[in-house]
């Protein structure tokens, strides 16, 4: 286990939790300001990915599990992403839709903040959002996060936010 919040425990990805990653991944609503939805198969390769990077940097997204029920909350961490040519490392989490709104994504942004400065010792933090997700941004400033500039990922225009 990476860490623990109040209402959460953080674990690095296992092949295991595929189902409900895919379950995550595949819902529509969730994944609007990603990349679209994923299906079975392009949900597997995100997966190898997360565990790519964790042999790698030794981080990307994290398994959110609720402790009181054990259900999958979804899935939080450090990410690093490109921009202006540049690797940095932000604070990411996409929360299942029947967690919405119970404050998952503050809880857990928090511990990974904590988790970034104190155990990885990095010392500035990033974010990157949709301009259209007003929900996400809102998580964002309740984890101290500034706006900085409108700027490219993905070919997409994105808002950087940072602490």
């Amino acid at each position: 286990m990476k860490f623990e919040t109040e209402r959460l425990q953080i674990r690095e990805f296992i092949d295991n939790d595929i189902g409900d990653l895919y379950h995550l991944l595949s819902d529509s609503e969730v994944m609007e300001y990603c990349e679209g939805s994923l299906n079975y198969t392009e949900s597997q390769i995100w997966l190898q990915s997360i565990k790519k990077y964790y042999s790698r940097i030794g981080y990307d997204y994290w398994f959110a599990l609720e402790k009181a029920t054990g259900e999958f909350v979804g899935q939080m961490g450090i990410i690093q992403q490109e921009i202006d040519g540049e690797w940095i490392d932000c604070i990411a989490f996409i929360i299942c839709k029947d967690k919405w709104g119970k404050g998952y994504a503050t809880e857990g942004g928090n511990g990974c903040i904590k988790y970034a400065l104190e155990v990885l010792k990095l010392k500035k933090l990033y974010a990157t959002v949709e301009k259209e997700n007003k929900a996400s941004k809102k998580v964002l400033e309740k984890l101290g996060m500034n706006y900085e500039r409108e700027t490219i990922c993905f070919n997409r225009k994105i808002d950087l936010y940072s602490m």
